[in-house]
């Protein structure tokens, strides 16, 4: 069969629902902000009795807990159903990804299964946000020598 430049256009209009899209899309604006607004209140309570640094490591801590025991009880998908990307905000999304790959190997053992699988999928989140840090800072080092 030759694919014609009719015959892709006709695909793509079946693929362009804009309700729908723009539908999509205030889920993840309002899911997203107010994830983010519950930690802006958690870190506002956290600061009232610790130092900034200590506060805004526990608010972090509070969302990656939280997000993990949603995901080990099964509520974690259902939300994201409604939500969509707007519950995928980095710390979020990264405790959903160790928690479900640490769940589907946990019938292996703990460290064959759990252990060493629990970072399966955010592995490679770490290593690319590790590698471009460092090219980051090594640009910007560069900069500061050279001005």
């Amino acid at each position: 069969m030759i694919h014609t430049k009719k015959y892709y256009n006709e695909l793509l209009k079946k693929d362009k629902d804009y309700k729908k899209m723009s539908i999509s899309t205030i889920q993840s604006f309002l899911f997203g902000g107010f994830v983010c607004l519950f930690g802006q209140v958690l870190l506002d309570i956290y600061a009232m009795w610790f130092e900034k640094n200590d506060a805004v490591l526990l608010m972090v801590l509070t969302i990656v807990l939280i997000a993990g025991l949603l995901s080990g009880i099964g509520v974690y998908d259902l939300i994201g159903q409604v939500a969509k990307c707007g519950l995928s905000i980095p710390i979020t999304g990264f405790s959903n990804s160790c928690v479900s790959s640490a769940m589907e190997y946990k019938k292996e053992g703990f460290f064959s299964g759990l252990a060493m699988n629990c970072l399966k999928l955010a592995g490679s989140v770490i290593v690319l946000g590790t590698i471009s840090g460092l090219i980051v800072g090594f640009i910007k080092y560069i900069i500061e020598v050279l001005m």
